[in-house]
């Protein structure tokens, strides 16, 4: 019989990986779009921050409809795990982590990460169904 704790840190651990993902290709898309267009610092600022949002948004709904219950605390921890490897990774290649940049990618993926997990337990469909 698996233990609670280990069915929360995969389901976690598996939002956060879709999360990632849906990031990664939400960027990619756009990055593709942007080569072909001229794109203000502005502009590439917020489509990064939407992409940041639909995948904690994505991950932590995906987290929560595995297991099926405790929906903010599994986008939370989700949204979370997001920001500690977006953090880490700015930390070791950009070399800035800190400042109101890192503060608020952090409000951001906790809130769309709980949102998510929130809507992923109170979903009633079987069209995207997690085992």
């Amino acid at each position: 019989m698996r233990s609670r704790k280990r069915t929360t840190a995969a389901g976690t651990l598996l939002g956060a990986v879709c999360g990632s993902a849906a990031v990664f290709v939400i960027i990619a898309v756009t990055g593709f779009v942007m080569v072909h267009i001229d794109v203000s610092d502005s502009v590439l600022s917020v489509l990064t921050s939407a992409a940041l949002c639909v995948g904690a948004y994505f991950g932590g709904y995906t987290a929560a409809r595995r297991r099926k219950q405790s929906g903010l605390l599994m986008g939370t921890l989700c949204g979370l795990m997001m920001f500690g490897v977006i953090f880490a990774g700015s930390f070791f290649f950009a070399g800035t982590a800190g400042g109101f940049s890192g503060s608020a990618k952090l409000v951001m993926t906790l809130i769309f990460g709980a949102v998510g997990g929130i809507v992923g337990v109170n979903s009633k469909g079987n069209w995207f169904r997690l085992k």
